[in-house]
């Protein structure tokens, strides 16, 4: 008697070619604890996420070739700009992109000049903004796409987070401003022409921010050279910089840093005609053709 063929699970090739899973459910509950769990247990989850925003009842977007935008007339350059990816309020629930942002839109036109609106959740009503130091609007943080992405997001409020007394953007600018006024005390000291300064750059993931603390309106639009740190501003710089990342894990801003904030100072020049180079120009040519040097022949 032959016996039955016995399918190993182990075998080589079932582990090269294995069998897709087609009766796997897909993950519906856009709530972020609940999917955050559920995501460190099984990372495989983020394939089968099908999460629909509470406000228009549309799925959203969670990785980057998902996403879509409306290139419709009558938005702004930044509304043609918003997709309808999923992001994460402090309270846990998950929204579009595009649908938050337009609710956040609308409260800020009902604001006189110098008012910051009090932002609730369209599900729970619980308030996720304004900052207690600024007066930009909160809105939440994108659905990560990776697992180091999601240990990245902070607890929600239940959960021990708490929505940071100023936003990223002014996080970084406050930051920034810090190293910048330490450069000339850390660094040697440089003979620098009127029309060149040292600008403190911040830089985290896609974001850049620059400060001048002369706050001169010149624009330097020339890159000289990166002026060094050295080993004592660098360590100051490291320090600040694990400083905003353990902000970071337990704080609310929108903007993502992607774990690393560094920090840069650039020599630039400006090399913009000035306006008293062209009046001087204008008053060369202008005595030149009271004197008789300069002769228009038109044929």
């Amino acid at each position: 008697m032959s016996s039955k063929p016995v399918d190993n699970k182990m075998s080589l090739n079932s582990i090269i070619h294995q069998e897709p899973e087609y009766n796997r459910p897909e993950w519906t509950t856009a709530f972020w604890p609940r999917l955050r769990d559920s995501l460190i247990e099984d990372p495989e989850l983020f394939n089968h996420l099908r999460l629909e925003c509470g406000i228009c009842l549309n799925d959203m977007s969670i990785f980057r070739h998902d996403h879509a935008f409306s290139p419709d007339e009558g938005l702004t350059d930044e509304e043609k700009t918003r997709s309808h990816r999923a992001r994460i309020l402090p309270c846990g629930h998950m929204f579009g992109h595009k649908c938050l942002h337009t609710m956040i839109d609308e409260d800020l036109k009902e604001m006189e000049e110098g008012q910051v609106p009090i932002l609730t959740c369209p599900s729970c009503r619980e308030v996720f903004s304004p900052h207690r130091d600024c007066p930009h609007p909160h809105s939440g943080k994108f659905m990560p796409t990776t697992m180091e992405g999601v240990y990245r997001i902070p607890p929600t409020f239940s959960e021990s987070g708490v929505l940071s007394h100023n936003c990223g953007h002014c996080l970084a600018l406050e930051a920034i401003s810090s190293i910048a006024a330490l450069v000339p005390i850390f660094t040697p000291p440089l003979e620098l022409t009127e029309r060149e300064t040292l600008l403190t750059h911040g830089i985290a993931g896609s974001y850049n921010w620059v400060t001048n603390l002369a706050e001169d309106p010149t624009i330097y639009d020339e890159f000289v050279r990166e002026i060094p740190l050295g080993d004592e501003l660098q360590r100051i710089c490291d320090q600040i910089s694990e400083r905003l990342a353990q902000i970071a894990k337990k704080r609310w801003y929108s903007e993502d840093f992607d774990g690393r904030f560094e920090f840069k100072v650039m020599l630039k020049r400006d090399t913009r005609p000035r306006m008293n180079d062209y009046l001087e120009a204008v008053e060369v040519l202008q005595q030149g053709l009271e004197n008789g040097d300069l002769v228009l022949r038109l044929e």
